[in-house]
C-alpha cells in the first residue's frame, strides 16, 4: 500500500484515527470499497499515526489497541487502495471544517467523495455534524456521505467501548469487537524469579509500545508467540501481593516449555480472564492456587 500522488477528482476517502482496527473500522472500509468501486474510483483512509490529542495536550498519556506500526499493517490487509498518515499538527487543529475539506482533501489528496464515519468530527468547528459537512460538500463539489455504524449488543462498537471492556478484564467481548484476539508485544526482560523458585518460570515482558492498554490485574488464559512458535501460556498482569510487589509487571508462564528465551521477542494474546489477581498467605498456597490456574489453562485451551 502506498502514499498516492495528488490527482484532481480521484479518490473515496474516510478519515479516523483506526486506532485497534477493529469490526466497526473494518465495516466503515468495506462500505469505502464498495463506494470507490460504484464510481470508479480508487479508497483511501485518511489516519493519524499519533493521537492528535497528544499533540494538543502535551501531558496526554493515550491508551492505544495497537501501535503505529500494526495499525498500517491491519488497515494494508482490509484491502483498500491507500493509506495516507497524516501527522497531526496545530496548524492542521487551527484548520475548520471548510478549509480542510477544501485545501487538504480536495486539493492535495484529489478526494472527490468522503465518507464520514457515524461518530467523527474534524476540523476545529467540532459543533458540525453531517448534515454541514454535506452542506459545505455540495458547495464546493464534494459528495459527502454518512457511513452506517456496525452493531454489537446494540451498540456502536468504538475503540473507547473495546478499551472499557479490558479495562474490566472482559477480554472475550473486547476481542469479539475487534474481531482478533488483543495482543501486546515486546521483549522478555529479567524479573525476580519468584516464579521460577515456586516451579512456574515466567517470561517477564516489556511491552514495546508504552501507550498499550494493559487489561485488567488478574489471571488469564493466552497464546504466547516466540520464536515463531505458539504455546498456550498462563498470564498474570499486577502487582504481586504475595511477594509485596511495587511494580505492574506481566508475566507468562508458557505451558510445557523450558528455554531461554531472555531479550527475545515475545506476543501474548488474550484468550480468557481466570480471576483476579489477590494476596495469599504463603508461596505454597499461591503454588497450589497456580497449578489449578494451569489446568485451567488447559482446559481452556
Amino acid at each position: 500500500m502506498t502514499i498516492p500522488e495528488p490527482q484532481d477528482n480521484r479518490y473515496a476517502a474516510t478519515i479516523g484515527f483506526f486506532d485497534g482496527v477493529h469490526l466497526g473500522h473494518v465495516h466503515l472500509l468495506s462500505q469505502l470499497k464498495d463506494i470507490a468501486a460504484e464510481r470508479g474510483l480508487k479508497s483511501m483512509a485518511i489516519t493519524f499515526p499519533e493521537h492528535p490529542r497528544q499533540i494538543l495536550q502535551s501531558d496526554y498519556r493515550p491508551r492505544l489497541l495497537s501501535t503505529p506500526q500494526d495499525k498500517m499493517r491491519q488497515l494494508e490487509q482490509t484491502g483498500i487502495d491507500y493509506c495516507f498518515p497524516l501527522h497531526f499538527t496545530s496548524a492542521l487543529a487551527a484548520m475548520d471544517a471548510r478549509s480542510f475539506m477544501t485545501d487538504f482533501l480536495q486539493k492535495r489528496l484529489g478526494v472527490s467523495t468522503l465518507l464520514v464515519g457515524h461518530d467523527h468530527h474534524f476540523g476545529h468547528d467540532t459543533n458540525l455534524n453531517i448534515d454541514d459537512y454535506k452542506r459545505i460538500g455540495h458547495e464546493i463539489g464534494m459528495e459527502v456521505i454518512p457511513a452506517s455504524a456496525y452493531l454489537y449488543e446494540g451498540s456502536p462498537i468504538s475503540s473507547s467501548r473495546i478499551r472499557r471492556e479490558l479495562v474490566s478484564g472482559n477480554v472475550k467481548q473486547a476481542n469479539e469487537m475487534l474481531g482478533y484476539r488483543y495482543t501486546i508485544s515486546g521483549t522478555v526482560i529479567h524479573g525476580l524469579q519468584n516464579g521460577r523458585k515456586m516451579g512456574f518460570p515466567t517470561a517477564n515482558l516489556g511491552p514495546y509500545c508504552e501507550f498499550m492498554q494493559i487489561p485488567a490485574d488478574g489471571v488469564y488464559a493466552a497464546l504466547a508467540t516466540v520464536d515463531g512458535e505458539t504455546w498456550p501460556a498462563m498470564l498474570n498482569i499486577g502487582f504481586r501481593p504475595t511477594f509485596e510487589g511495587k511494580a505492574r509487571t506481566i508475566e507468562a508462564h508458557l505451558l510445557d516449555f523450558d528455554r531461554d528465551i531472555y531479550f527475545h521477542e515475545l506476543s501474548l494474546e488474550f484468550v480468557e480472564f481466570l480471576r483476579p489477581e489477590r494476596r495469599f498467605s504463603s508461596p505454597q498456597e499461591l503454588a497450589s492456587q497456580l497449578e489449578a490456574d494451569r489446568n485451567k489453562v488447559r482446559q481452556t485451551l
